[in-house]
């Protein structure tokens, strides 16, 4: 980071960032490097702009950034504000805003901007994100991490369950949990693939590929995240057997 603005600080004139990789794995990075990089864009001038269109929303007011405590220049958002239909916000300071029409000269639209439907779930999901919601999806989350690692344990299986609020991740391997997607074993797509069919065979439908993530919502409860890891213990068994 410190070669390339060094080298290159007068022309960056914004650092686009997921600060929460979640589309490629769950790659959860240092607070450190988020740090390093909200200086680095400070001293020369250029805008750090977080793309929360995942994370957002899966933690309190703040989102991502707010749970570590980087504030970013600009904040892109999605899936999650829309309430299940189509939308795309983002969020700056007002500074920033006031640049864009129709206060300033920066024009900007869309076909669906302001959907009047979209903008409804978007409220009414918002509406239920209390306090309450997010104490739920935090134990429900901490009750699916004991559990599950203590099935991978059991069975001495080569995979790792990565997770932060209510965002997981089945990780093929061992070892501490990648934070860059080339550290991502590739020979992990069919050891995850045999779990993914016998947990499909069993009622529980996971993301089908190994470098997709899972999402608990306030709609799953303990008897969910149990039967998951139960699921789980079976699969494992199963394919102990027939290895």
């Amino acid at each position: 980071l410190d070669f390339v603005f060094s080298d290159n600080g007068e022309d960056i004139a914004a650092v686009i960032i997921e600060p929460l990789p979640a589309n490629n794995g769950l790659l959860i990075q240092r607070k450190a490097y988020l740090e390093k990089l909200r200086n680095l864009c400070d001293q020369h001038a250029s805008l750090l702009i977080f793309d929360e269109v995942i994370s957002g929303f899966r933690f309190p007011v703040g989102g991502y950034a707010g749970h570590i405590g980087v504030e970013p220049d600009i904040t892109t958002l999605g899936k999650v504000i829309g309430g299940g239909l189509p939308v795309g916000a983002y969020g700056a300071s007002k500074e920033i805003m006031s640049v864009l029409s129709p206060i300033g000269p920066v024009y900007q639209a869309g076909t669906l901007s302001g959907n009047p439907l979209a903008m409804a779930a978007g409220v009414a999901t918002i509406d239920l994100l209390s306090n309450d919601a997010y104490e739920k999806l935090e134990r429900l989350g901490g009750l699916l991490e004991s559990k599950i690692l203590s099935v991978l344990e059991k069975h001495s299986f080569p995979m790792r369950l990565v997770r932060i609020g209510s965002l997981f991740w089945l990780s093929p391997g061992s070892g501490p949990p990648p934070r860059r997607s080339d550290e991502i074993p590739s020979e992990g797509s069919k050891l995850y693939a045999d779990v993914h069919h016998g947990l499909l065979q069993r009622g529980y439908m996971m993301a089908p590929s190994s470098y997709e993530i899972g999402f608990l919502s306030t709609s799953h409860n303990d008897e969910h995240v149990i039967g998951l890891a139960e699921a789980l213990d079976d699969v494992l068994t199963e394919l102990e057997v027939t290895i």
